[in-house]
């Protein structure tokens, strides 16, 4: 049995139900004010199921650290679930360094796929369809994004793939990126007019650039990084794309590169989600549905994680527009 195993979820405490000694890993703190006096300290703590926010107040990081409290490190909190606007809100009693034999490594939330096969598999797939337009003018635009990943592997397979919305984990970066890729293939086949090359490729580094637009603690903590909070990975992951073509004058075709661009910078759709300009061709606009599609899946698969059948979640969860329903035929 795994260590988590052995304790009760986090998400499946009920208002008003408390626990003692619960194992977790402090993934972040940060000192806040209090809106009376004081300050309070924000945690984002992991069961090894889910990440949650939690709150411990009249108290400050100084207070933590002389107890030999940091991020990264497994703590036992004292829990008590409460009751806020009719949704859960994790009260924090008491922390302290744990007495269990649990490492961080049990805590971690982290994909649940083998991201390095799975980073394989599409590396192998874009060489294949290089090597079948091998002997035309310009070298496969798929050579392009292949070079990309395998120039930042390693960043890759370990980012998360956002903040908070989805995939929101270590290795998230790639398990979005290959169901995505999945569907790409698929969808191909159905819509033929589409640029398979063109658009595969495009799913493959349509978020490269969150490598740069983020930082991935060991812990699974994401932040934004100064260059991310002003260009934001659309804009990075153009200019990337960019780069590497020039390291390769006259190899791709110029439109295929153009086009690439276009549907990294158009894959939020609209200028309030951060799109740059709105998807101009069929390649761009079926990369954000196909993006979408994987987004709102995610959420909706760890919501039902939280569920039993028949239930319902107490508020909208982030990403949705609506509240989540677990059918009965879904089971436990």
């Amino acid at each position: 049995m795994a260590f988590k195993d052995k304790y009760k979820k986090i998400s499946d405490m009920d208002f008003g139900e408390s626990v003692k000694d619960r194992p977790v890993l402090l993934v972040s703190m940060e000192e806040r004010p209090q809106k009376t006096s004081g300050s309070y300290v924000a945690m984002k703590i992991s069961d090894g199921f889910d990440k949650y926010d939690i709150k411990m107040f009249n108290t400050g990081i100084a207070s933590f650290e002389a107890a030999g409290i940091r991020e990264g490190i497994v703590v036992d909190v004292d829990i008590t679930v409460q009751n806020f606007n009719n949704a859960k809100s994790l009260r924090a009693d008491d922390v302290k360094i744990t007495k269990t034999s649990g490492t961080p490594a049990d805590f971690l939330v982290a994909a649940p796929v083998d991201v390095n096969a799975s980073f394989d598999k599409m590396i192998t797939y874009l060489n294949t369809i290089t090597e079948s337009h091998k002997g035309e003018q310009y070298t496969c635009i798929t050579d392009l994004a292949v070079k990309l990943l395998e120039e930042n592997k390693a960043a890759f397979l370990f980012s998360g793939a956002a903040k908070g919305m989805h995939h929101d984990i270590i290795g998230g970066l790639v398990y979005h990126t290959y169901r995505m890729f999945g569907m790409a293939t698929r969808v191909c086949e159905v819509y033929k007019t589409l640029d398979m090359p063109l658009l595969i490729s495009a799913v493959a580094i349509h978020d490269i650039a969150k490598i740069r637009e983020m930082n991935t603690s060991d812990a699974g903590d994401i932040t934004y990084t100064p260059e991310g909070q002003l260009m934001g990975h659309l804009y990075m992951g153009a200019e990337m794309i960019h780069d590497m073509a020039l390291k390769y004058p006259g190899k791709y075709d110029p439109e295929k590169v153009m086009l690439l661009k276009h549907m990294i910078l158009s894959h939020h759709l609209n200028p309030e989600w951060g799109a740059v300009k709105g998807p101009s061709t069929a390649e761009a606009q079926m990369l954000h549905y196909i993006d979408q599609i994987d987004a709102k899946m995610y959420v909706f698969e760890n919501r039902f994680g939280d569920l039993k059948p028949g239930e319902v979640t107490e508020k909208v969860p982030f990403g949705l527009e609506n509240y989540v329903y677990k059918p009965m035929s879904y089971g436990g």
